[in-house]
């Protein structure tokens, strides 16, 4: 096996999913929801994957690993293709500062990323929230002219778990899909690699996933990304 590209999950891989997400929703959920009580409010956030006692997400949940069209499903069950287009649009767009106002690396980027180049590895993002969010938050940490393709869900026909991203990153940079290492936080990235055939499903302990959640679907956990070039260095 040899292993000639990298294609990163976002949230709680790349960004603090927790410091940035859920003051994101939080104050998403006060607004649009305006009109119902507290309690109200924070079930919709705990039906959604919020976990009160962690103040997390649940791996595995809707806000841990979903796209928008899974959230919109869960706080408007009963709305038309439609409606749930237009919510959509609301999450994704109207409040879109949010994500920007909340944004928090888990770390310096660059450093990390800089040494995965001098390996002459090929560098992506693919994650299940939108690849417009997704350009976004990386320019904001000045890291996106480090990735030579930044997917989100609407850039594929099948987001997370479904194999897509790293079909569509692999033929983005000519190399096969078995020479792709999938790096994520949540069993559905573990999941993605698998379904794609890749070459590498390693999982990082940075984000809504202990080592338990991990271990049955990754060929390897690593603390954080900051591991990643000397894993692969020992791997060859």
């Amino acid at each position: 096996m040899a292993i000639k590209g990298v294609l990163f999950d976002k949230d709680g891989t790349l960004i603090d999913v927790t410091g940035t997400w859920v003051p994101v929703y939080r104050e998403l959920l006060a607004d649009v929801f305006a009109d119902l009580g507290a309690d109200e409010i924070e079930a919709k956030f705990v039906a959604a994957g919020f976990d009160p006692e962690a103040g997390a997400f649940r791996a595995g949940s809707v806000l841990a690993q979903g796209t928008t069209r899974d959230i919109v499903n869960v706080w408007w069950p009963d709305l038309d293709e439609a409606g749930i287009v237009a919510k959509m649009r609301l999450l994704n767009v109207d409040y879109a500062h949010l994500g920007m106002k909340h944004l928090k690396t888990l770390m310096p980027l660059k450093p990390v990323l800089d040494e995965l180049h001098a390996m002459k590895l090929r560098l992506g993002v693919g994650t299940n929230d939108t690849a417009a969010s997704a350009v976004l938050h990386m320019r904001a940490l000045d890291a996106a002219d480090l990735f030579d393709v930044i997917l989100g869900a609407d850039s594929v026909a099948r987001p997370k778990p479904h194999g897509d991203m790293i079909h569509a990153f692999a033929d983005a940079i000519g190399i096969r899909a078995d020479e792709v290492a999938m790096v994520g936080d949540n069993p559905h990235d573990m999941e993605t690699a698998h379904d794609a055939g890749a070459g590498l499903a390693i999982g990082v302990l940075t984000g809504n996933s202990d080592r338990d959640h991990l271990a049955p679907l990754a060929d390897h956990v690593i603390d954080s990304i900051a591991d990643l070039p000397a894993l692969l260095r020992r791997l060859g």
